[in-house]
């Protein structure tokens, strides 16, 4: 919980400062890892596979409506909000958000919409559930085949940014197969624990001293890759498998160190992370609100609104002013319609996996 709140903040912080530093990008990567690393968990302890028969049709039936519990009602209620803003672009492709596929609606418009761009990694997570027990059971739990899909969505970004869109190469990066090197690490770090669980003795600890050089490299990538020709295309391509190597050596040295983690295991951090989700659902619509509330309330007549409307949309007023509103918005959305529907969704229980099917 206290890790999600932590690459949520770093996420918000980056869409409401604007800073160079691609902070969203650390917080964003890790997020998708763990996502892979906690499905594939629950894919491969409960033998959720594609099938016609009648165990994998009542085990991909839990899964599927304990997902869609969790996460589309607030999904939508946030795209309630949005409309009555209203958001141009949600008025104009509303099945897009809907189905939802903001993530190629985003590739398709080549820029990010108002309110509304961080949809687009909502979707993909989306996408991915759908197919990620089709093909873990096809993989089974070898390596390998994860390895080899690292490779292919690594392939699948260099031909986005090269070719497929080389004035956006951002854009190549929305696409699912483009993101599924990210889940993929996710799922080698679930084996890899899992190996470990079922060793005489774990290890005691795993060394911090890969996650720091694999996050020192990918800072240093981003410094490195302004000051040369095709910079972009390069970080767009490079930045998040590189990012999700960091990551996975991150929460393997955290899973090993809960001294180390302690922090992560705050009160606030913990009551933050149990919130996280609609902390990102609502980060970017809360600016939007602010935004034209500051302007309605310093209309251009006014004697000196420019530098008014310049202060209090400066970073400064702006995170002083919308983390309590969005912690509000947040704690509104946990208690009134993600907790209850929590409570609904943990009626819906899986079956039992037999020895075999379970293997």
């Amino acid at each position: 919980m206290g890790l999600r709140a932590l690459a949520v903040g770093l996420v918000v912080v980056k869409h409401w400062t604007l800073l160079a530093f691609p902070l969203g990008e650390m917080g964003r990567i890790p997020l998708l890892v763990l996502s892979g690393y906690l499905i594939s968990g629950i894919i491969w302890k409960n033998s959720i596979y594609w099938g016609i028969s009648r165990p994998a049709l009542y085990q991909l039936g839990v899964f599927y409506t304990r997902r869609f519990l969790r996460i589309i009602p607030p999904y939508y209620a946030s795209l309630a909000l949005g409309a009555l803003l209203p958001l141009t672009v949600l008025h104009q492709y509303p099945g897009w958000f809907l189905l939802p596929l903001a993530n190629v609606l985003c590739f398709r418009l080549g820029h990010w919409p108002e309110g509304l761009g961080h949809y687009w990694t909502l979707a993909v997570e989306e996408q991915f559930y759908f197919i990620w027990p089709l093909l873990l059971g096809l993989f089974q739990r070898r390596a390998g085949w994860l390895w080899l899909l690292i490779v292919g969505s690594l392939a699948h970004r260099i031909y986005g940014a090269f070719y497929l869109v080389p004035n956006a190469p951002s854009q190549a990066t929305v696409l699912l197969p483009s993101c599924l090197d990210l889940f993929a690490f996710g799922a080698l770090l679930q084996l890899h624990k899992t190996a470990e669980r079922q060793l005489p003795q774990s290890p005691a600890t795993y060394p911090g001293w890969p996650a720091l050089l694999t996050t020192t490299g990918w800072c240093l990538l981003w410094g490195l890759t302004r000051q040369f020709p095709y910079a972009e295309q390069l970080w767009e391509v490079i930045s998040p498998g590189l990012g999700a190597l960091a990551s996975y050596f991150a929460l393997r040295w955290l899973m090993h160190s809960p001294r180390q983690a302690r922090w992560l295991a705050h009160p606030l951090a913990l009551w933050l992370g149990k919130r996280s989700y609609g902390l990102y659902l609502y980060h970017l619509l809360l600016p939007v609100f602010y935004q034209r509330l500051v302007y309605h309330l310093l209309p251009s007549g006014q004697p000196q609104a420019a530098s008014l409307r310049q202060f209090w949309l400066s970073p400064g007023p702006t995170m002083l002013l919308l983390c309590p509103a969005l912690a509000g918005l947040s704690a509104l959305s946990w208690h009134y319609l993600e907790a209850p529907l929590d409570r609904l969704r943990l009626r819906f229980t899986y079956a039992r996996p037999t020895t075999e099917s379970a293997r």
